[in-house]
């Protein structure tokens, strides 16, 4: 059953079809982990988002909550997005039917799609989806109902550059591979004669080309591992400003080295602190942003945007109003201040921006004065 994610009347076909066809097994497009937090209403409650940080975990919660809400903008006040999903979910619990999650992992699927793609196109692709937040939507209740048409979604990645079309086969195609079947599976070996599968209307196509094959879903849950630049980019670049600091010591004597060595950390942690005060950061985080920027020239883990947000995210710790708010909040320039959540990726985005101004600066002063 095709549905569109913010749509009364995919609730409204969902406690239609359960009634009527009374499947044995009613399959749902979630992750176990989506799953969960679906069923747990104090989901927001539990969401440390201090150990988010702490595991570098950020732009996987990021994309998922602008996608969230973006599903809330152009949904209205009465449906809540997955509220289809929710409702079947419910409805199998109270008839006593199993209930099946078949989505692959959220954080699988976005780090393949990150993986497939360089930094540029990360940037891109990651303002394309901020520009989603920051954009209000008011679209009709036709137009959502529309969304169960297969062609806007091929419409919607049509529109993308071709060199993002590796991004679109790791989201909608491999997805249509890995729903199909998981719902083979979840007939497989049981005595269910009749399923229902609760998905998106754009994977439909996608499922019925491939639920009559087999397929190796292990192959679809590997993550990318780090590639051979990613490697040795984490040494070049502490060694870069050791050896132009070196070099500058070496050709020009102790003292213009020393200088250069006093700009990084001025400029480059000053910069960084400039940035969280503009966030209007926690006076420890802005500390922690100046003295984390030129560390991490020399100890790439230390990056002054991790360091602060993660500082911020402890002190400061966002309510469970403010992860609900988070579409309303994020249309004005004060909201993006005031809410908690939203705050602190300001605090991780502009600490991380004036530090990487900073290296520019630092390093292009440091080339003139040896040429």
């Amino acid at each position: 059953m095709g549905t569109a994610h913010v749509s009364k009347q995919s609730v409204d076909e969902v406690e239609k079809m359960i009634r009527t066809l009374k499947p044995d097994v009613i399959c749902v497009e979630l992750c176990e982990s989506r799953m969960k937090s679906v069923e747990d209403p104090d989901y927001l409650k539990k969401l440390d988002i201090f150990k988010v940080f702490k595991e570098r975990k950020m732009w996987l919660l990021l994309s998922s909550l602008i996608l969230s809400s973006f599903q809330k903008k152009i949904g209205n006040k009465d449906i809540k997005p997955g509220d289809e999903m929710r409702k079947a979910i419910t409805m199998a619990r109270s008839l006593k039917k199993p209930v099946v999650a078949v989505d692959r992992e959220i954080q699988t699927t976005l780090k393949r799609s990150w993986g497939n793609v360089g930094f540029f196109s990360k940037m891109y692709l990651f303002s394309a989806l901020l520009a989603s937040l920051l954009v209000k939507e008011d679209v009709s209740d036709d137009k959502i109902e529309e969304m169960k048409s297969d062609d806007i979604l091929k419409d919607l990645f049509s529109q993308i550059p071709k060199k993002y079309e590796s991004v679109k086969h790791v989201i909608i195609d491999e997805r249509d591979v890995y729903l199909a079947e998981k719902i083979r599976q979840a007939a497989d070996g049981k005595s269910a004669k009749k399923i229902l599968a609760v998905v998106g209307a754009g994977h439909l196509a996608g499922i019925q080309r491939n639920i009559h094959t087999a397929n190796d879903l292990s192959v679809l849950d590997e993550v990318p591992k780090r590639n051979w630049w990613d490697n040795i980019s984490i040494i070049l670049y502490p060694v870069f400003f050791a050896g132009l600091i070196g070099y500058t010591t070496w050709s020009q004597g102790g003292e213009a080295g020393m200088d250069l060595f006093s700009k990084l950390i001025y400029i480059k942690g000053g910069l960084a602190a400039l940035g969280a005060l503009i966030a209007w950061a926690h006076p420890i985080s802005i500390l922690l942003a100046f003295i984390t920027a030129p560390i991490g020239t020399f100890i790439p883990i230390f990056k002054a945007g991790w360091v602060s947000a993660l500082s911020e995210s402890y002190l400061r710790k966002p309510l469970v109003e403010d992860f609900e708010h988070i579409a309303e909040d994020s249309e004005t320039f004060v909201g993006f201040w005031k809410n908690r959540v939203l705050h602190i990726f300001l605090v991780f985005f502009l600490p991380q921006f004036g530090s990487t101004i900073g290296t520019i600066i630092v390093a292009g002063k440091g080339l003139k004065n040896l040429f």
